[in-house]
């Protein structure tokens, strides 16, 4: 009886093993060309305070919904698609509507925007406007060193309000970094106006700084002389700090960004940090208000949102 038994569980093994041979697992996929379609991401980044009365349920392009559901939604600081996908569509105008939920008749946001062929960022910044579209640039900078890498690259996006009522300034922002090792600042972006994003800079990063102005890296305990003799830090990352200069629009320097989260003159300094990554290439999507008077959130004044290039 037990020969028996293990006679049906061999034949039921090799049955199996035939069933593979005869149906194998596959994904469909299609070739998708850059130079004739445009990919896109959409975000959402309105200077606005987190709430869930406001949240996209639904998102369609020329009335085709994209998704739709009551767990998935368009929130505050949000996009979509995530995960490094694109949402692909062909050069031209569109039309973009969100709606609050899925019965909604009409949508709260109904604007039309314009893309080109290859991946693009869609922003929308305000309510009542068309979104800001953003080329990615098709063609990446990158870096080579005699040691591990010691830098990643970063593209920064101007989207600052002067104020609430969505007024667009007259000058120009250009954004700056410490360097963690001698600690000097330097320029990380070119001037650019309200809606535009600056070529690609390349900000170095030290993964062996010291703990030092609140700089340290990853590999802050080792030495360039460890690295010589692997011991390298495979994945290095280093705090840095940013400023943003104000530029006239006859590139007068008028001063480090000022802004206030309560109305009146802007006399906060603007400084932030990130983490930077080796090897990375980020956007810094600048957004919000500069005099902001919202009260019970902060959301509606000075930020920096961090995004990768997809």
């Amino acid at each position: 009886m037990k020969f028996f038994k293990y006679i049906i569980i061999a034949l039921a093994s090799m049955v199996a093993l035939v069933s593979c041979e005869k149906h194998g697992l596959g994904y469909d996929c299609e070739q998708v060309s850059d130079t004739e379609n445009a990919l896109i991401v959409i975000r959402r980044l309105i200077p606005e305070a987190t709430s869930t009365a406001t949240r996209a349920y639904v998102v369609k392009i020329d009335d085709q919904a994209l998704w739709q559901g009551t767990v998935a939604y368009l929130g505050q600081r949000d996009y979509v698609p995530n995960q490094s996908r694109h949402y692909i569509i062909k050069p031209g105008v569109h039309n973009l509507k969100l709606y609050l939920t899925a019965d909604s008749a009409e949508p709260y946001y109904d604007q039309n925007f314009e893309v080109k062929a290859g991946m693009q960022q869609v922003i929308i910044t305000n309510l009542n406007a068309a979104p800001i579209v953003i080329d990615n640039t098709g063609e990446y900078p990158t870096d080579v060193t005699e040691h591990t890498g010691e830098a990643f690259f970063l593209r920064f996006v101007n989207l600052m309000y002067q104020d609430e009522n969505y007024t667009i300034p007259d000058y120009k922002l250009q954004y700056w970094y410490q360097d963690p090792t001698d600690l000097e600042w330097y320029p990380a972006s070119d001037p650019v106006g309200f809606g535009e994003a600056s070529s690609w800079y390349r900000i170095h990063i030290d993964q062996f700084a010291e703990e030092r102005s609140g700089q340290s890296g990853s590999g802050s305990s080792r030495t360039w002389a460890d690295n010589r003799v692997q011991h390298s830090v495979t994945s290095g990352y280093c705090t840095i700090y940013y400023r943003i200069k104000v530029i006239g629009n006859d590139g007068s320097d008028m001063g480090w960004f000022t802004y206030t989260r309560t109305g009146g003159e802007p006399t906060t300094d603007y400084k932030d940090y990130w983490t930077g990554y080796i090897g990375r290439h980020e956007f810094h999507f600048f957004r919000g208000c500069r005099i902001a008077t919202t009260s019970g959130t902060s959301n509606t004044s000075a930020w920096i949102t961090q995004g990768p290039v997809y």
